[in-house]
C-alpha cells in the first residue's frame, strides 16, 4: 500500500571487505559506543537498525529491522549492463553476482516489499532484469522516465515521485515507512530534470525511534532540496542514521576535460556535513569488469581505503565507516 504525499583506483572494496568481514550468511556489527555519553549507548539497538545487502554495481536490499520493510535498490541481476543496447561500446558485467555467488532473484523479490528504481538509465532500470520479473504487481516507487520503460513491461503498481515528493510504503509484516525523494544526480545538460535521491524513514509508534537511511548512487545532490527533504522526511534539526554513497569518482574523458559521472571524490564531505549521518556505508558501485571503446576513457578518482582517514581529517570523525558484507550476504547493522 503506497499513499502519495504532497510536493514541497585502488584495491578492490568488495576484495577488501572479503578480507575483513567473516563469510557467515549475515553479519552483525554494533556500534562502538566507548566515546559516547551512557545515555546515548542504551538507545544503541540492531531492533532500531538495518540489514543492508550489496548485490554490486547500484543493487541493494535494504531492511529496516524495527518495522520489518524490505526494499530492493536498482536490481540488475540478469545479463550484463549496456547502454540503448551498444554492448559493442560498453558491456559491463558483476565480479560476484553470478559468478561465485549465484542469486534467486525471484526469491529476493518475494522477500521484497518495494522495488524502488531511482533512473531511467539502464544501470538503473535495467530492462533485461526487470522482464524476468515474475511478479508485475510488486509495487513499484521510481522516477517519470523509469516509469515510461516500466509500464510496457507489464509492471501495474507504479507510483512516481519527482523531487519533492513523497510516499508511504506498508509492509508486509504491517510496519510503514516513508520515502522522500530529493534531487539527486544531474544526467545531461544543466536542464535535465534530476534524477532521484531516497530519504527513508520508519514510521513508528510514538516513544520509538524511527531508523532513518539516506541512499543515492551518484554522490550528486541538490543541497538547497536536499536540506528541505531532510526536513520533510525527519523534521527540524533531524539527523539521518546511515548514508549509501559512491566514495570515489568515475569520469569520462582525458585529462581536466573529463566529466565527473560519479562524484564520490569531490561531494562526499559535503554530503556528510549535510547529513551528519552515524554511519557510512560506501557503495562501491565503481567495481565491476568492463570491455568497450567506452572503457579507454573511463577511470576513477580517489580510494575508499582511506576514507575513515578523510572523515577524521575532514572533522567528521563522529560517522563511523561500515563496508558492506561481501556481495550477496547481509550486514546487520545497529544504529
Amino acid at each position: 500500500m503506497m499513499q502519495l504525499e504532497g510536493c514541497s583506483r585502488g584495491a578492490s572494496g568488495y576484495r577488501l571487505a572479503r578480507r575483513i568481514a567473516s563469510r557467515v550468511r549475515c553479519r552483525t556489527v554494533a556500534s562502538s559506543t566507548s566515546s559516547m555519553p551512557a545515555t546515548d549507548r542504551t538507545r544503541t539497538s540492531f531492533h532500531h537498525g538495518i540489514t543492508y545487502t550489496s548485490y554490486e554495481a547500484n543493487t541493494a536490499g535494504i531492511k529496516f529491522n524495527a518495522s520489518g520493510v524490505r526494499v530492493l535498490i536498482d536490481p540488475w541481476f540478469v545479463g550484463e549492463l549496456n547502454f540503448s543496447g551498444a554492448e559493442w561500446l560498453y558491456a559491463g558485467r558483476k565480479r560476484v553476482i553470478g559468478r561465485d555467488t549465484r542469486v534467486d532473484m525471484q526469491q529476493v523479490l518475494a522477500e521484497t516489499d518495494v522495488l524502488v528504481v531511482t533512473q531511467g538509465l539502464d544501470d538503473h532500470c535495467h530492462i533485461p532484469t526487470l522482464s524476468a520479473v515474475a511478479n508485475k504487481a510488486i509495487p513499484v516507487v521510481t522516477n517519470p522516465d523509469a516509469a515510461v520503460r516500466m509500464r510496457p513491461l507489464g509492471f501495474s503498481n507504479i507510483t512516481v515521485l519527482k523531487p519533492g515528493q513523497a510516499t508511504t510504503v506498508k509492509g508486509e509484516a504491517g510496519g510503514l515507512l516513508k520515502i522522500q525523494a530529493t534531487a539527486g544526480a544531474l544526467v545531461g545538460p544543466p536542464w535535465s530534470a534530476r534524477q532521484l535521491g531516497l530519504l527513508m524513514r520508519e514510521v513508528s509508534p510514538e516513544g520509538e525511534r524511527p531508523a532513518s537511511l539516506y541512499f543515492e548512487s551518484h554522490c550528486d545532490f541538490d543541497a538547497a532540496g536536499l536540506t528541505a527533504g531532510l526536513q520533510a522526511c525527519l523534521g527540524a534539526g533531524g539527523h539521518v542514521d546511515a548514508v549509501v554513497s559512491p566514495v570515489v569518482s568515475t569520469l569520462l574523458g582525458v585529462g581536466p576535460a573529463s566529466y565527473e559521472l560519479v562524484q564520490g571524490g569531490s561531494n562526499l564531505v559535503s554530503l556528510l556535513r549535510l547529513l551528519r549521518p552515524k554511519v557510512l556505508l560506501p557503495l562501491l558501485n565503481h567495481e565491476m569488469d568492463a570491455s568497450g571503446p567506452l572503457t579507454s576513457i573511463m577511470w576513477q578518482r580517489g580510494d575508499e581505503r582511506t576514507v575513515a582517514e578523510l572523515l577524521r581529517r575532514e572533522g567528521l570523525g563522529d560517522t563511523r565507516v561500515e563496508y558492506p558484507a561481501p556481495p550477496g550476504e547481509a550486514l546487520a547493522l545497529a544504529l
